[in-house]
């Protein structure tokens, strides 16, 4: 297996208690984008703030959330991977990491876990991304393939 996932890396389920973690984590991932919004501190607070809830409603009114996990690094959160188990395919519903811990291969390697498990269970992983995220490289690069999309979310497949 290429890039194993660090020894004190591991999942817990997401709690209550994670909730204003994922709100950072939410805010962090999207500095870049909010550094082009013509909103001053607070309205960018509130903004990420009320788009953080509005996804996370969605995500646990539209998904099976018994494979929504914490990922933490030595005992302290660093990102959330929410995973839907479906009849017929693994949807990776959202994958996220602090920037701090973005490109040392752990996203990749939690990845090819999901990987590995779909091949065995003999069914494809499916995802939707931002068509000009740095994520789709990612994923075309662990073989992921772009299906239909528009300019905000492009679906993509992995097939054993």
């Amino acid at each position: 297996m290429h890039n194993p996932l660090p020894a004190d890396v591991r999942l817990r389920p997401i709690t209550d208690d994670d909730h204003a973690f994922m709100a950072r984590l939410y805010a962090l991932n999207r500095q870049a984008e909010m550094a082009h919004f013509p909103f001053n501190e607070q309205q960018k607070s509130l903004f990420l703030h009320s788009q953080f809830e509005a996804q996370s409603r969605h995500y646990f009114a539209h998904y099976p959330t018994e494979r929504f996990a914490l990922i933490e690094q030595q005992g302290a959160p660093i990102g959330r991977l929410l995973v839907a188990e479906l009849p017929a395919q693994l949807r990776l519903v959202d994958i996220a990491l602090l920037p701090s811990h973005q490109r040392l291969g752990i996203g990749s390697a939690l990845i090819r876990q999901l990987q590995a498990e779909a091949t065995a269970k003999g069914i494809p992983i499916q995802l939707h991304v931002d068509p000009a995220s740095p994520a789709r490289t990612l994923y075309e690069r662990l073989g992921f393939m772009a299906g239909t999309g528009d300019a905000l979310h492009l679906a993509m497949t992995w097939k054993s």
